[in-house]
């Protein structure tokens, strides 16, 4: 039996990643990365070898698709309550950098994504040598933790590599605490591997789980202090006000609904903050806003508590600049970087908060009453809005409302972080408590990057189908996100595409008041992709519907598979 240094590293790296809580693991192809390769191979065929952990591994060509099909697989895990780290394996040079839009999404959003990169030996860097570039903290402010390691010798000692990756999974899972002991929210972190010929298997062994559990306690456990512990000095009383209003962003929870509904304040939620429901939720809130009612509203407004990170509109962000009091929890993954004017940032929502108004205002009838008629107001402001879209309209609008009313109470969905959410935001409807469909989009950062990867991966992560509305535009850029190898897995996901011929988002902004000509060219970008034609080069099935009864009949039918309706209005 032999042994190289590079496969020995890579079998034992590989074996502390799933003692340690990974799952998944995305791959794609290189040769410097190739003692991975060989191990992740091993331990996911239909034989494993003798103390070869269990792992989901997903093999793409792409490397930028490849890093947002890991970021869809960790939403999907936390999802189904499982959140876990997923890793992503790249080989050396640009392969790492097709990686940046991902990472940065995953830094924003606060979700563990490992990403492990191969290099060159220290003797072949700094000196020409081909696809070799600078690869340390590539992705700067950006990870999390930033790791190199140095190339396996022969007759190295054991333990190396399940200590890298050891830290790689607790910094990802927000384990090691800040510089003031506070600990980081989950995130990406970097781990450079160099490894040296020879690169290829060997039919060395497979370190044991005893073993590789004896590598990990030479490793001292990182500290824990408790958020909660950090803030709760700093939790404050909110003040027993009338006009008062929650906001609630993305990744808010059903936190925000409980506590709109325990100050008795109306709730302004965004599709994907998880709580578009229950008694309290202003169904339209930009609407209401962009009012004149509203408007005067939002003048009276005493406090704002906002819960999660809102993004979509301008009016919700007016609303929030301008609130005499300010307070905010749960604020994404950086949640200490909140508006400058706010009174308190805290990790979550207090349980204080959720415990009612506070002061005997509970208790007291007439607060009561009058929180009821605040409420009132905001729902009374609608009257003279848009409309829902009528049953035989074809427009964008109409698409969205047809989809969104189509989802089952249990679905899981994903939107496109364009033009679709708005639409959402806009004519969503409020759903019962409990009751709401899980919505997800990525907006760290709201770009249309990787948006068919991450869809798959949720898809996959939960197997279990899901309904994707997004965008012409988002989906050709990551058109490369339909390639699915026939030897893969294969998601169940409905992708419905909007097609209005290009970026129309930019008809709202003050761009549209440029000369059309230029207006099209560089703002729209047509782009003239025949989707039929696209999907029968990726092997996905399609439909073409043009009328609001064709939609409706396509979604109550069952995903079975990786399918593109395309909405041409």
């Amino acid at each position: 039996m032999t042994s190289r240094p590079a496969a020995a590293f890579a079998r034992e790296f590989i074996a502390a990643l799933a003692a340690h809580g990974v799952r998944d693991v995305v791959l794609a192809p290189g040769s410097r990365s190739g003692p991975l390769a060989h191990a992740l191979a091993a331990a996911a065929g239909a034989n494993p070898p003798p103390h070869a952990p269990s792992l989901h591994l997903h093999v793409r060509i792409d490397e930028r698709s490849a890093g947002f099909l890991a970021l869809g697989l960790a939403r999907g895990r936390a999802l189904a309550g499982e959140p876990s780290p997923v890793a992503v394996i790249t080989t050396s040079g640009t392969a790492v950098g097709n990686l940046l839009p991902a990472v940065m999404e995953a830094h924003h959003s606060g979700i563990p994504l490992l990403v492990v990169s191969a290099n060159r030996p220290g003797e072949l860097q700094g000196v020409g040598a081909n696809q070799t570039t600078d690869q340390e903290e590539i992705f700067g402010g950006f990870a999390r933790r930033s790791s190199e390691a140095s190339a396996p010798l022969e007759g190295d000692v054991p333990g190396r590599a399940t200590r890298l990756a050891v830290r790689a999974v607790r910094a990802a899972m927000g384990g090691e605490p800040d510089e003031d002991g506070v600990p980081r929210t989950p995130g990406p972190v970097h781990q450079d591997l160099e490894f040296r010929d020879p690169l290829g298997p060997d039919d060395g062994p497979w370190p044991t789980s005893a073993q590789v559990e004896e590598w990990s306690r030479t490793l001292t456990p990182p500290a824990h202090p408790q958020p909660a512990a950090h803030a709760r000095s700093a939790v404050p009383a909110l003040l027993a006000v009338t006009e008062g209003v929650v906001v609630a962003g993305d990744g808010a929870t059903d936190a925000a609904r409980g506590l709109a509904e325990a100050q008795g304040w109306p709730l302004l939620a965004e599709p994907t903050s998880g709580a578009r429901c229950g008694t309290h939720a202003v169904p339209d809130p930009v609407g209401v806003l962009a009012s004149p009612a509203g408007r005067a509203l939002a003048e009276r407004v005493r406090t704002v508590v906002v819960v999660g990170r809102p993004t979509l509109s301008r009016e919700v962000a007016r609303l929030i600049a301008q609130a005499p009091d300010l307070v905010v929890a749960r604020h994404g993954a950086l949640w200490r970087q909140a508006p400058r004017h706010a009174r308190a940032v805290l990790p979550d929502v207090p349980a204080e908060w959720l415990a009612g108004t506070g002061a005997d205002a509970g208790a007291d009838a007439g607060a009561d009453a009058a929180r009821a008629a605040w409420r009132a107001q905001w729902l009374e402001a609608e009257a003279g809005l848009d409309a829902a879209p009528a049953p035989d309209e074809w427009s964008a609008r109409a698409v969205a409302c047809t989809w969104v009313n189509a989802l089952a109470t249990d679905a899981v969905a994903v939107v496109g972080a364009s033009g679709p959410i708005r639409y959402l935001d806009r004519w969503a409807p409020v759903w019962d408590a409990g009751r709401a469909p899980r919505l997800v989009a990525n907006r760290g950062l709201a770009g249309i990057d990787g948006t068919l990867s991450t869809a798959a991966g949720v898809a996959l992560a939960g197997g279990r189908p899901v309904e994707v509305l997004l965008g012409d535009v988002t989906a050709v850029h990551e058109a490369g996100g339909l390639l699915v190898g026939p030897l893969e897995q294969r998601p169940r996901v409905r992708y419905l595409v909007i097609n209005d011929g290009g970026g129309r988002i930019f008809g709202g902004l003050e761009h549209a008041s440029a000369d059309p000509a230029v207006f099209e060219r560089v703002f729209v970008t047509p782009h003239g992709v025949n989707f039929e034609a696209l999907c029968a080069a990726y092997g996905l099935a399609y439909r073409r519907v043009t009328s609001r009864a064709e939609l409706a009949a396509v979604l109550r039918e069952p995903v079975t598979g990786m399918e593109l309706v395309e909405a041409a209005v």
